[in-house]
């Protein structure tokens, strides 16, 4: 199984490219990718509150630099947002067979990576979904929209397996809409309002938790195509269409 790519920008077929050029956009690459390392680090450390200057700080560089490398901060926070879907789907991917495990298994184990991930990184995952910056509200829908594409693509695992019945693609995405607008909303209640605010649940009885509402959307879902599934079988077994009710 394949995983599902995000596409990603490039040099267009046909354009030579200059190696001077080519070096420079990866030194820029390599530089973006450290500023973001440090801002995690940061966030991590002193909460979602921080400053760019403390970003800078933990960077070991100035605020100027920073903005060589980043529009403005709407650019660095998206970046911070496709770092966590990048970390969260590389811990998904490995521990899923869509074709071997149940519905079930896969929610799951999948649920069970994204609480450990939340669990390791509170004050980023706060910083997300949170929006404490003013000038975060754009940027923090970007960033929630990078994690929904996890979910979107995990949604699209499903169709692809199941494409043989013809499922009605808008109604997948809905659902999968649904179920991140559901796990983000559960997150930010599980971590509490304050940064030292206990966990609300321990971690597994959250898992259990969160398992058991995105099966419930799945069904739901799966109900109102017609289908019906058992969570519990391989998914390209367990699924099959209703009846019709005479």
């Amino acid at each position: 199984m394949r995983r599902p790519s995000i596409p990603r920008p490039g040099p267009q077929p046909g354009v030579k490219v200059d190696a001077r050029s080519e070096r420079w956009r990866e030194h820029r690459k390599k530089v973006r990718a450290e500023i973001v390392d440090a801002a995690f680090r940061a966030i991590d450390r002193l909460g979602p509150e921080l400053s760019l200057r403390e970003i800078a700080e933990e960077a070991g560089t100035a605020k100027p630099k920073i903005y060589r490398h980043f529009t403005d901060k709407s650019d660095l926070f998206q970046a911070i947002g496709e770092r966590m879907r990048d970390m969260l789907w590389g811990a998904i991917f490995p521990v899923i067979d869509i074709q071997a495990d149940s519905a079930r298994e896969v929610i799951r184990r999948s649920v069970e990576q994204y609480v450990r991930l939340v669990d390791e990184h509170p004050n980023v995952c706060r910083f997300l979904i949170q929006g404490r910056f003013a000038e975060q509200s754009e940027s923090t829908m970007r960033a929630l929209n990078e994690g929904r594409e996890v979910t979107l693509a995990m949604a699209n695992m499903f169709s692809n397996e199941l494409r043989d019945m013809e499922l009605d693609p808008t109604a997948i995405e809905l659902a999968a809409y649904t179920t991140f607008g559901s796990a983000a909303a559960a997150t930010d209640w599980w971590l509490g309002p304050e940064l030292g605010s206990p966990r609300r649940m321990p971690p597994e009885v959250f898992v259990d938790h969160m398992t058991t509402i995105m099966l419930g959307s799945i069904n739901g879902t799966c109900e109102l195509l017609g289908i019906k599934i058992d969570r519990d079988l391989p998914l390209g077994e367990g699924v099959q269409r209703r009846e019709p009710v005479s």
